[in-house]
């Protein structure tokens, strides 16, 4: 059932990530270990990267965020 959760939870990030216009267009990897979150991927901006793992720790379930997305400047 852990399992179940897990992709659950990966889900909602990812879910919420996609609907947030600061992080839309970002290539995000979200990797659930017992509600410690992992943000891996690139993103467009500071700006983005802080939004992600705001957005990220807000989800139910997320105990801590452990951000590793890279600025990638055009």
């Amino acid at each position: 059932m852990a399992v179940k959760s897990q992709e659950n939870l990966v889900y909602q990030i990812g879910s919420a990530l996609a609907a947030d216009p600061r992080t839309k267009n970002a290539v995000i990897e979200v990797i659930d270990d017992r509600g410690v979150i992992t943000l891996q991927g690139k993103v467009e901006s500071v700006k983005a990267r802080n939004a992600a793992e705001v957005i990220a720790a807000q989800q139910g379930g997320v105990a801590t965020v452990i951000n590793e997305l890279v600025v990638a400047f055009s």
